[in-house]
């Protein structure tokens, strides 16, 4: 990406207790560090457990967090659902990640209905971008043992699309500077078990 013309759009969608915020959060970390215009922003919702939450990342020049509809270069759905919420923003450019572990929102389960088949969602996603990368997230969470590193896998993920303005390893470096030493480890395994899960 040339930094001076190009501005990468990155939407970040998921529930809250996902980790959403604190990936984005972690893009920008890393475009910073290797000394990238970067804007992080929360677009839509509330970090409670549960409730529908988006973020954006935009790296470049500009001082707007705002992604229009169809301007999104990269979509990182944390859950199917919320992936699917995101559509208006996606193009035929897009590439869309989306961890397919659910979680059934509350509007659902206030009704008493059940999770929509999966397939259809995916489909529904196909057929405005063909660029769709669908990750395991309970199994490579399972090879963890922790199940709060989903959000680390999921950037594994974003980094193995090999789309992003800084290496696998600058954004590890900016995860690994906020992570406790004593779950170093297992978060390092989680963002490799991500960028295997997307590389050809």
């Amino acid at each position: 990406m040339n930094a001076s013309t190009k501005r990468l759009k990155i939407l970040v969608a998921g529930v809250g207790g996902q980790g959403a915020l604190t990936a984005a959060r972690f893009l920008g970390d890393a475009a910073m560090a290797v000394n990238l215009p970067v804007i992080v922003g929360q677009l839509h919702g509330m970090s409670q457990r549960g409730g529908a939450v988006e973020c954006s990342v935009i790296i470049g020049p500009g001082h707007s967090s705002h992604i229009g509809d169809g301007e999104a270069d990269v979509v990182m759905g944390l859950e199917p659902l919320e992936a699917k919420r995101s559509l208006a923003k996606m193009s035929k450019h897009t590439k869309c990640v989306v961890n397919l572990g659910k979680i059934v929102p509350f509007s659902l389960a206030m009704r008493g209905e059940s999770y929509p088949e999966l397939e259809p969602i995916l489909a529904y996603i196909r057929t405005v971008t063909p660029h769709l990368y669908t990750v395991d997230g309970p199994a490579l969470v399972r090879q963890t043992g922790i199940s709060r590193t989903l959000n680390v896998a999921m950037l594994g993920a974003v980094a193995g699309l090999d789309m992003l303005p800084f290496g696998h390893e600058v954004l590890w470096q900016a995860i690994e500077k906020k992570i406790p030493p004593r779950f170093l480890e297992v978060n390092r395994r989680a963002f490799d078990l991500g960028v295997s899960s997307v590389s050809q």
